[in-house]
């Protein structure tokens, strides 16, 4: 992914070693609601070194958050930002610190902002204080363009995932190619025809997401056929005035489904990675 493309869709976000009593793994899910791809990059299988060069091999325009109150792998997290930096320009790197008091956040300044000039800059968190560290955080993405023009995290579903719905007296059984927790795009069968108009709606479509299953009201916004295969792309809609979206509590488990798929894809990738050095 080029520089171009990153501004459409977005870099992906790793905290490297967060402190979870400032970075809670519920904040993944949060910055998902919001559009943020992140996760978090921990010790285990293989060393924080080789996780780090992963991401960065398959990810190159990433935004690095590191901990930097955390045990630092040799050379140490300064010489370690300073050679990624030499070797990748695309990255967008970032140090976060735990700030209780004024001297803290000028000691860090004064090491990291002068030295190597983190762009996602020097984020400091305050400890027992969640809300605020949260909204610090999503400022710093924001002003990394992180986001890039994307307003939801689509997620790539398994084989077994299906939309099943009824439309002119026509049960239509299509597979679940990719959702967000605003659309979904389906794969319809081979001998099916869609015959219906765009914006036309669907009452109560079966959905099931790699396991999740549940029920909605949905529009088409667009279909096509390409190569031989149709493919349909639906909105949300809830009750009672087809007003786009799902509501609040569904929205919210399926942003939970989203995020456990990324986060599942993204641990194969390092376990894979592993396998292979």
């Amino acid at each position: 992914m080029n520089v171009k493309n990153a501004d459409i869709f977005g870099r992906k976000v790793f905290f490297i070693a967060p402190n979870s009593s400032l970075i809670p793994l519920s904040f993944m899910e949060k910055f998902c609601t919001l559009g943020y791809e992140s996760h978090i990059l921990e010790r285990g299988n293989g060393s924080l070194t080789e996780n780090i060069a992963t991401v960065t091999e398959h990810f190159p325009d990433a935004v690095l958050l590191f901990n930097i109150d955390a045990d630092a792998p040799s050379p140490g997290w300064l010489a370690l930002i300073k050679q990624l930096r030499r070797q990748n320009e695309q990255l967008l790197i970032g140090v976060i610190f735990t700030a209780d008091h004024r001297e803290r956040i000028h000691d860090v300044e004064t090491k990291y902002a002068s030295d190597v000039s983190p762009q996602a800059g020097c984020i400091a968190l305050s400890s027992g204080d969640e809300s605020g560290n949260f909204k610090t955080i999503v400022a710093a993405m924001e002003k990394t363009g992180a986001k890039g023009r994307r307003n939801n995290i689509r997620a790539k579903c398994d084989s077994s995932s299906s939309v099943t719905f009824s439309t002119g007296g026509t049960v239509f059984h299509a597979k679940l190619d990719d959702i967000n927790i605003s659309h979904l795009c389906c794969i319809l069968d081979e001998n099916s025809t869609l015959d219906m108009k765009i914006y036309e709606k669907v009452r109560d479509a079966h959905i099931c997401v790699d396991g999740f299953e549940f029920t909605s009201d949905i529009m088409l916004i667009m279909k096509r056929n390409k190569g031989g295969t149709a493919t349909a792309i639906f909105m949300f809609i809830r009750k009672p005035n087809d007003e786009p979206g799902l509501e609040n509590e569904l929205e919210f488990s399926l942003n939970k489904k989203i995020y456990q798929i990324t986060s599942k894809e993204f641990s194969a990738l390092l376990r894979k990675s592993h396998l292979s050095n």
